[in-house]
């Protein structure tokens, strides 16, 4: 296995979080609240990759943790209400979206608090302390029945992985942030009195990745200190999703697979992308995510005709079009009329010249197919 496009990237995405946001009456005293919520999506049990001796495997991690620094309201007029904000220490601004005691902790620090009235059709949050935001993430992966756990390199002779269950602990990736404005799909009105509810919910399947080959160099990635490539552990980045209402979610997931010239021949085994379309229980999709998939079989991004996906990055324009297809793009990158069915179509992705990416689109073949985990 060769080397693969970096995972992480202050756009690139493996997660979703998303918001909910409902008013839920009015208080006496004339002042507006606003209280946080955190629930789980819909999670299907761990991914079940197919995968030979030596392939990939794809897990939710058991710590995930990010230091939430900022959370505000925003409208188009340049109106905004910083309603939480969090530099005090790691100990106090992390959130583990894994671990239900962290995030009652979370939800804690913001229940009630004050807001100003207005009206409001986007939030903002920020992972990005003092420039200088990071992941924190704890997993473990089976791969030909041995079992890969994440290890602190510092207490594991500089290596990222061991199969020691004593030693597993916490992998940082530092360096990274996020600074994400999520569009909510109805403005949010906050009268004088008002109390509104924001929902964040999460999902963590299939964001970090175990490889018996990774470059260190490789972002996101960790591998053994020095080395130019060996075993180790990659972890993708969250974007975060809005609604309006309360609502519990579901996930759809489709398998995709990409090729320059032909999509007719692509199998489910060349599937490089993991697509995730978000419902509500109706089934009515309001928003998506493109994470970065890898099995063993997975052809190598540094292939000029089938390795492209170079558009699995955070989702900046979704739609569902009027023949219920759906738009999902990142930026310029991404569907125009993605089928809720396993099919073929053409995307468009960054384009590829001697395994770097060139920075212009290019229209590639790709086919779809259903996944259920």
């Amino acid at each position: 296995m060769m080397a693969r496009r970096p995972v992480l990237s202050t756009a690139a995405l493996t997660t979703f979080l998303f918001f909910s946001l409902v008013q839920c009456g009015k208080k006496d005293d004339g002042s507006s609240t606003i209280t946080l919520k955190v629930q789980k999506a819909d999670s299907p049990a761990a991914l079940n990759l197919e995968m030979t001796a030596a392939g990939n495997k794809s897990f939710a991690p058991d710590v995930f943790k990010l230091w939430i620094n900022t959370i505000v309201l925003q409208n188009d007029e340049g109106g905004s209400n910083q309603f939480f904000t969090c530099d005090s220490s790691a100990a106090d601004c992390e959130v583990d979206f894994a671990s239900s005691e962290s995030v009652a902790a979370f939800e804690a620090k913001l229940n009630a608090i004050e807001i100003t009235a207005g009206n409001y059709n986007k939030v903002w949050i920020s992972c990005n302390p003092n420039s200088a935001g990071y992941v924190k993430y704890k997993g473990h992966a089976t791969v030909n029945g041995t079992t890969q756990y994440t290890a602190n390199p510092d207490s594991n002779s500089g290596s990222p992985v061991t199969t020691d269950s004593a030693k597993n602990g916490e992998i940082t990736v530092p360096n990274v942030g996020c600074g994400l404005t999520m569009h909510l799909p109805q403005s949010l009105t906050v009268a004088d009195g008002d109390a509104v509810v924001m929902t964040m919910f999460s999902n963590l399947h299939g964001i970090a990745y175990y490889g018996p080959n990774i470059p260190g160099d490789m972002g996101g990635c960790k591998t053994s200190s020095g080395a130019s490539t060996g075993p180790g552990f990659c972890v993708g980045y969250p974007s975060v999703f809005p609604y309006f209402g309360e609502t519990t979610p579901t996930v759809e997931m489709y398998k995709i697979a990409n090729s320059k010239t032909d999509a007719s021949t692509l199998t489910e085994g060349q599937a490089n992308v993991l697509l995730k379309v978000i419902k509500t229980p109706d089934g009515k999709p309001f928003w998506a995510s493109m994470a970065n998939f890898y099995i063993e079989t997975t052809p190598d991004y540094g292939q000029d005709d089938d390795g492209v996906s170079g558009y699995a990055n955070s989702v900046s324009n979704f739609a569902v079009n009027a023949d219920e297809s759906l738009t999902i793009k990142s930026m310029d990158y991404g569907f125009s009329s993605f089928q809720r069915t396993s099919h073929s179509g053409d995307v468009v992705g960054e384009g590829i010249s001697g395994g770097a990416g060139t920075g212009s689109g290019v229209t590639y073949k790709y086919k779809a197919f259903t996944y259920t985990p």
